[in-house]
């Protein structure tokens, strides 16, 4: 399938507040709240950036909206995930808010290995249901819940999400060449949308609006003994 290149216009900044520290008893002491930082490029070089830098919480305003169909408005969404994918994938701690879909209350599990929200806004659902949602994300969230590690020539990703381990092994060059396209996320016309399918089957993209995103996020630590895993 021949897909056609879409021209990236210009992305919404971003603006995160950067802690050294997570722990609510030690916010007040100079140096620890490191301030505004606006991230207008790619946002997995801003966060490794930051956490170089010894940035450990990031709070970021306003809503992840996964429900919009505007494109600009999808795009900049996207981006807010991408952020937030990228934060629980350095082991920084994010203050974040996300709005998603009605009909099915169980849909934050899709979502349930990145960082938990302070709040979860299921539409069309009553105040209790979100809440639940809000806490079960939380209660459940772990780690290693959907990472992938990258190797010579091939992608893993281990996804206990369902409960159990599935393991899948990506190297066909096509594959990961619309994976590397969707890392940061891509319009649906700019991507070979057979493949693209096949890894939303397996949950490992999602899509809000026009836009598809990856959804694992990189695993650059084993968080238990080797021989535990």
């Amino acid at each position: 399938m021949t897909t056609t290149p879409v021209a990236a216009g210009p992305s919404r900044p971003i603006t995160v507040r950067r802690h050294r520290d997570h722990d609510p008893a030690v916010a007040d002491i100079p140096g620890i709240d490191l301030g505004p930082a606006e991230v207008t490029g790619p946002v997995g070089d801003a966060v490794a950036d930051w956490h170089a830098d010894g940035v450990r919480k990031l709070v970021l305003p306003g809503v992840v909206d996964l429900t919009v169909a505007d494109p600009a408005a999808a795009a900049d969404a996207v981006r807010r995930l991408v952020l937030v994918r990228e934060a629980t994938s350095h082991a920084i701690e994010i203050d974040w808010s996300v709005r998603l879909p009605g009909g099915d209350d169980d849909l934050w599990r899709v979502y349930g290995h990145l960082r938990p929200p302070v709040a979860v806004e299921l539409v069309g659902a009553d105040a209790a249901t979100s809440a639940a949602a809000t806490t079960a994300w939380r209660d459940a969230f772990y780690f290693d819940k959907c990472t992938y590690r990258q190797g010579p020539g091939f992608v893993q990703v281990r996804d206990r999400r369902t409960g159990q381990l599935n393991l899948l092994t990506i190297d066909d060059p096509a594959y990961l060449a619309v994976l590397a396209q969707l890392v940061d996320g891509a319009p649906v016309t700019g991507v070979d949308i057979d493949i693209a399918r096949e890894f939303g089957e397996e949950g490992l993209v999602t899509k809000v609006g026009d836009q598809l995103v990856w959804l694992p996020h990189r695993l650059r630590r084993w968080p238990l003994p080797s021989m535990v895993i």
